[in-house]
Protein backbone atom coordinates (compact mmCIF):
# COMPACT_ATOMS: atom_id res chain seq x y z
CA UNK A 1 0.00 0.00 0.00
CA UNK A 2 1.46 2.92 -1.06
CA UNK A 3 2.43 5.75 1.66
CA UNK A 4 -0.07 8.77 0.35
CA UNK A 5 -3.15 5.98 1.03
CA UNK A 6 -2.23 5.38 4.68
CA UNK A 7 -1.77 9.02 5.54
CA UNK A 8 -5.33 9.81 3.80
CA UNK A 9 -6.65 6.74 5.27
CA UNK A 10 -5.37 8.02 8.75
CA UNK A 11 -6.67 11.57 7.68
CA UNK A 12 -10.35 10.61 7.20
CA UNK A 13 -10.40 8.58 10.38
CA UNK A 14 -8.66 11.66 12.32
CA UNK A 15 -11.44 14.33 11.02
CA UNK A 16 -14.49 11.56 11.49
CA UNK A 17 -13.57 10.91 14.98
CA UNK A 18 -12.69 14.57 16.10
CA UNK A 19 -16.12 15.74 16.61
CA UNK A 20 -16.93 12.30 18.94
CA UNK A 21 -16.26 12.07 22.12
CA UNK A 22 -14.10 9.91 24.04
CA UNK A 23 -15.84 6.43 25.03
CA UNK A 24 -18.18 7.37 21.34
CA UNK A 25 -14.49 7.17 19.50
CA UNK A 26 -13.52 4.15 21.36
CA UNK A 27 -17.16 2.44 19.98
CA UNK A 28 -16.54 3.24 16.45
CA UNK A 29 -12.82 2.47 16.55
CA UNK A 30 -14.06 -1.30 18.38
CA UNK A 31 -16.63 -1.44 15.96
CA UNK A 32 -14.29 -0.71 12.96
CA UNK A 33 -11.29 -3.30 13.76
CA UNK A 34 -14.25 -6.71 14.51
CA UNK A 35 -15.59 -5.82 11.33
CA UNK A 36 -11.75 -5.82 10.00
CA UNK A 37 -10.95 -8.87 11.90
CA UNK A 38 -7.88 -6.61 13.29
CA UNK A 39 -7.09 -7.75 17.28
CA UNK A 40 -4.18 -5.54 19.12
CA UNK A 41 -2.13 -6.88 21.04
CA UNK A 42 0.49 -4.76 22.70
CA UNK A 43 -0.15 -0.91 21.77
CA UNK A 44 2.03 -0.62 18.76
CA UNK A 45 4.50 2.06 18.37
CA UNK A 46 3.10 5.29 16.76
CA UNK A 47 4.05 5.79 13.46
CA UNK A 48 5.41 8.99 12.10
CA UNK A 49 4.27 10.19 8.62
CA UNK A 50 5.48 13.47 6.98
CA UNK A 51 3.15 15.50 7.15
CA UNK A 52 0.63 15.07 10.09
CA UNK A 53 1.97 16.50 13.39
CA UNK A 54 3.38 13.90 16.22
CA UNK A 55 0.55 13.16 18.48
CA UNK A 56 0.62 13.88 22.41
CA UNK A 57 1.70 10.65 24.81
CA UNK A 58 -1.32 9.59 26.42
CA UNK A 59 -1.55 9.40 30.23
CA UNK A 60 -3.84 6.69 31.39
CA UNK A 61 -5.60 7.34 34.45
CA UNK A 62 -5.95 4.43 36.73
CA UNK A 63 -9.49 3.05 36.40
CA UNK A 64 -11.50 1.80 39.51
CA UNK A 65 -12.29 -2.10 39.69
CA UNK A 66 -15.34 -3.72 38.36
CA UNK A 67 -17.60 -5.34 40.21
CA UNK A 68 -17.86 -8.17 38.31
CA UNK A 69 -14.65 -9.39 36.88
CA UNK A 70 -14.33 -9.98 33.32
CA UNK A 71 -13.63 -13.65 32.38
CA UNK A 72 -16.63 -14.54 34.81
CA UNK A 73 -18.47 -17.97 33.43
CA UNK A 74 -21.63 -17.29 32.44
CA UNK A 75 -23.44 -20.09 35.05
CA UNK A 76 -22.26 -18.82 38.25
CA UNK A 77 -23.00 -15.02 36.30
CA UNK A 78 -26.75 -16.00 36.04
CA UNK A 79 -27.23 -17.57 39.08
CA UNK A 80 -25.78 -14.20 40.96
CA UNK A 81 -28.41 -12.31 38.74
CA UNK A 82 -31.46 -14.81 38.79
CA UNK A 83 -33.19 -13.59 35.76
CA UNK A 84 -36.91 -15.00 35.89
CA UNK A 85 -38.37 -14.27 32.23
CA UNK A 86 -37.19 -14.97 28.91
CA UNK A 87 -36.66 -11.41 28.10
CA UNK A 88 -34.39 -10.91 31.27
CA UNK A 89 -32.33 -13.89 30.49
CA UNK A 90 -31.40 -13.15 26.94
CA UNK A 91 -30.55 -9.51 28.70
CA UNK A 92 -28.03 -11.51 31.23
CA UNK A 93 -26.64 -12.88 28.65
CA UNK A 94 -26.07 -9.82 26.15
CA UNK A 95 -24.37 -8.33 29.39
CA UNK A 96 -22.28 -10.93 30.14
CA UNK A 97 -20.87 -11.25 26.33
CA UNK A 98 -20.46 -7.75 25.82
CA UNK A 99 -18.94 -7.19 29.59
CA UNK A 100 -18.06 -10.60 31.07
CA UNK A 101 -17.10 -13.62 28.81
CA UNK A 102 -13.54 -14.19 27.87
CA UNK A 103 -11.97 -11.58 25.91
CA UNK A 104 -12.10 -14.19 23.10
CA UNK A 105 -15.99 -14.68 23.15
CA UNK A 106 -16.77 -10.76 24.36
CA UNK A 107 -18.25 -9.07 21.60
CA UNK A 108 -21.07 -6.16 21.98
CA UNK A 109 -24.15 -8.29 19.88
CA UNK A 110 -25.53 -11.22 20.35
CA UNK A 111 -27.22 -13.70 17.23
CA UNK A 112 -30.08 -16.12 17.40
CA UNK A 113 -27.16 -18.59 17.02
CA UNK A 114 -26.08 -17.74 20.43
CA UNK A 115 -29.09 -18.60 22.71
CA UNK A 116 -29.21 -22.32 22.47
CA UNK A 117 -25.11 -22.72 24.01
CA UNK A 118 -25.06 -19.71 25.51
CA UNK A 119 -28.50 -20.79 27.36
CA UNK A 120 -27.23 -24.76 28.16
CA UNK A 121 -23.92 -23.09 29.61
CA UNK A 122 -25.69 -20.52 31.91
CA UNK A 123 -28.53 -23.76 32.51
CA UNK A 124 -31.60 -21.65 31.81
CA UNK A 125 -34.32 -23.08 30.37
CA UNK A 126 -34.36 -22.93 26.52
CA UNK A 127 -37.01 -21.15 24.80
CA UNK A 128 -39.77 -22.51 23.16
CA UNK A 129 -39.65 -20.20 20.65
CA UNK A 130 -37.08 -20.12 17.22
CA UNK A 131 -33.68 -18.08 18.51
CA UNK A 132 -34.95 -15.38 16.20
CA UNK A 133 -38.02 -14.67 17.74
CA UNK A 134 -36.89 -15.09 21.86
CA UNK A 135 -34.40 -11.92 20.28
CA UNK A 136 -37.55 -9.80 18.50
CA UNK A 137 -39.12 -10.30 22.10
CA UNK A 138 -36.28 -9.00 24.36
CA UNK A 139 -35.78 -6.23 21.68
CA UNK A 140 -39.94 -5.21 22.05
CA UNK A 141 -39.45 -5.84 25.82
CA UNK A 142 -36.84 -3.03 25.49
CA UNK A 143 -33.59 -4.45 26.36
CA UNK A 144 -32.40 -4.74 23.21
CA UNK A 145 -31.87 -2.73 20.02
CA UNK A 146 -31.47 -3.91 16.24
CA UNK A 147 -28.52 -3.63 14.65
CA UNK A 148 -27.67 -5.55 11.08
CA UNK A 149 -30.11 -8.50 9.91
CA UNK A 150 -30.09 -10.71 12.96
CA UNK A 151 -27.75 -8.58 15.23
CA UNK A 152 -28.94 -7.13 18.66
CA UNK A 153 -27.17 -5.18 21.22
CA UNK A 154 -28.17 -4.42 24.31
CA UNK A 155 -29.15 -1.21 25.07
CA UNK A 156 -29.11 1.00 28.40
CA UNK A 157 -32.10 -0.18 29.48
CA UNK A 158 -31.44 -3.58 29.59
CA UNK A 159 -28.18 -3.01 30.69
CA UNK A 160 -29.04 -1.06 33.94
CA UNK A 161 -31.71 -3.98 34.69
CA UNK A 162 -28.49 -6.38 34.56
CA UNK A 163 -25.98 -4.19 36.04
CA UNK A 164 -28.67 -2.61 38.44
CA UNK A 165 -31.98 -3.72 38.95
CA UNK A 166 -31.26 -7.93 39.06
CA UNK A 167 -31.43 -9.71 40.76
CA UNK A 168 -34.67 -8.69 41.94
CA UNK A 169 -35.41 -8.41 45.70
CA UNK A 170 -38.73 -7.26 45.92
CA UNK A 171 -39.94 -10.52 43.59
CA UNK A 172 -40.49 -12.73 46.38
CA UNK A 173 -42.37 -10.19 48.53
CA UNK A 174 -44.47 -9.16 46.03
CA UNK A 175 -45.59 -12.68 44.89
CA UNK A 176 -46.04 -13.35 48.62
CA UNK A 177 -48.41 -10.34 48.96
CA UNK A 178 -50.70 -11.72 46.53
CA UNK A 179 -50.82 -14.69 47.62
CA UNK A 180 -52.01 -13.47 51.19
CA UNK A 181 -54.16 -10.86 49.40
CA UNK A 182 -55.83 -14.22 47.20
CA UNK A 183 -56.15 -16.17 50.38
CA UNK A 184 -57.97 -13.13 51.74
CA UNK A 185 -60.19 -13.09 49.16
CA UNK A 186 -61.09 -16.77 49.63
CA UNK A 187 -62.09 -16.78 53.23
CA UNK A 188 -64.25 -13.75 52.67
CA UNK A 189 -66.52 -15.92 50.45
Amino acid sequence: MAEDEVVKAISTLMEALTPLDKEAREHALDFVMKRLGISLGAAPAPMQHPGLPTPPTPITPATPPIPDQPGQDIRSFAALKSPNTMNEKVAVMAYYLAQLAPPAERRDYITPEDIKPYFIQADFELPTATGSMTLTNAKNAGYLNALERGQYRLNSVGHNLVAHKLPNKDAGAKSTRRSVKKAVKKGKR
